[in-house]
């Protein structure tokens, strides 16, 4: 368990924080028609079948059981998905109108524009579910807010399509003894940064992950921010100087030697284990089961850094926040109570207090924690300098468009096949209009 410091205080803050598709769901025949359904909040009285989809390797059985434990009529089936594929599949279950009653989400519009998510206002004036008040008063009330930011085009009437599960941020693992060997230590700006690939990989090491199958754009996202967070969306263009120079920082770090080409789709497990084996210094990562898996087995020492700012920008906006691990509800769930009182207990102070102590997660829930692992340092320091929004400067990239961006354009610019100019070029039409 770990105390609130300084920089998790800091959280609440400084974080900025129609049609439907047909569908059934685990529960389609235990309950009346979604429409008619009113939330019940007595355990006693909550009953039937769910699916509850996640990426999120602690969420396990063991969770499961527990929720179990409090509400004895309802099953719980879970469908654990990793990551590297989850979103993929979000997307096949939407298209056939299949989608769990309750589950992970990171791309929301979509699926709140196709009338497939519940509108979590009413279940958020219930009470809690084991703290005083009702569950919005529960939140961290930035992570909340930013748990729905970018969502203005389904949000006119004050929807909120989701909640925070927890707060993530985005920090670097590295090897203290590789660097100890190579004589360097964490990067405190750009330029250290580059000269630290350089020195690795001249070393013969491989600086740092890039998950390109997975995690590949946060790169990119994070140069944006330090390039373009004082542009205003309606200027924005791809022709943008900001948005080029952005791209030239992530052409730079190529140049520099911070990947080796074979990383651009490389996955989550892949990167661990070049990790693990000793073949890359650096893991950039969420915290949570990605940080445990490998402080579970590292057989050399770890320690966290914060990344550096790619531009000199100040604060240090990091990627995450409330956004990233959200709870939606399936809007055509036929056991809307039962879906609601798992959400809740997901986001629940013992849960959210156990899942603190063993799994390197940060509460998204208002709460005071005692002792943190030295390992989560970076991570609840990135916090304090608020997370990335880029609503504000540069539209959001289309679901086809993503996809083209992710795997087309940006690995043709890792690899030299394309200049910053002509990568920023074929992002034409990638965006949402």
């Amino acid at each position: 368990m770990y105390k609130r410091t300084k920089a998790t205080i800091a959280l609440s803050a400084v974080v900025v924080g129609g049609l439907l598709l047909a569908g059934c769901s685990a529960g389609a025949a235990n309950g009346p028609a979604p429409e008619a359904q009113e939330l019940e909040t007595d355990p006693s009285k909550i009953s039937g079948d769910i699916r509850f989809m996640t990426w999120w390797a602690y969420a396990d059985d063991a969770v499961i059981a527990a929720f179990k434990k409090e509400y004895p009529n309802v099953n719980v089936e879970l469908d654990f998905t990793p990551i590297d594929s989850y979103q993929q599949k979000v997307q096949s279950l939407a298209s056939s109108g299949d989608l769990p009653d309750v589950f992970g989400s990171q791309q929301i519009l979509p699926l709140a524009k196709g009338g497939q998510l519940l509108d979590m206002n009413a279940a958020l004036d219930t009470p809690a579910h084991d703290m005083e008040g009702n569950w919005r008063e529960t939140f961290i009330p930035a992570l909340l807010s930013g748990a729905n930011q970018g969502l203005d085009e389904v949000t006119a009437n004050g929807e909120i399509w989701g909640v925070p599960f927890n707060a993530i941020s985005v920090a670097n693992i590295y090897n203290k003894d590789i660097f100890a060997e190579v004589g360097i230590e964490p990067a405190e700006d750009f330029a250290g940064l580059l000269d630290n690939c350089r020195a690795l990989d001249k070393a013969g090491y491989i600086p740092m992950s890039l998950t390109g199958a997975v995690w590949g754009g946060w790169w990119p996202s994070l140069a944006w921010d330090q390039t373009m967070r004082d542009e205003s969306v309606a200027d924005f263009t791809v022709e943008s100087p900001g948005f080029i120079r952005g791209l030239e920082i992530v052409s730079e770090m190529a140049d520099a030697g911070c990947w080796d080409p074979s990383q651009v789709t490389t996955d989550i497990a892949a990167e661990t284990a070049l990790f693990l084996q000793q073949k890359t210094a650096q893991f950039v990562s969420v915290p949570e089961n990605f940080l445990k898996s490998v402080a579970d087995g590292a057989d050399f020492e770890l320690a966290t850094s914060m990344l550096p700012p790619l531009d000199g920008k100040t604060p240090n906006r990091i990627l995450g926040g409330g956004n990233a691990n959200v709870i939606v509800v399936n809007a055509k769930s036929e056991n809307l109570s039962a879906a609601v009182a798992l959400s809740k207990f997901l986001t629940s102070e013992g849960l959210q207090r156990e899942l603190a102590s063993t799994q390197f997660t940060i509460p998204s829930i208002d709460i005071s924690l005692e002792s943190a692992n030295p390992l989560m340092g970076a991570y609840l320091e990135a916090t304090a300098d608020g997370f990335i929004d880029p609503s504000g400067y540069m539209p959001a990239f289309s679901t086809e468009g993503q996809t083209t961006w992710n795997f087309e354009v940006l690995p043709s610019l890792l690899l030299d096949k394309l200049t910053p100019q002509e990568a920023a070029a074929a992002a034409a039409g990638l965006f949402n209009e």
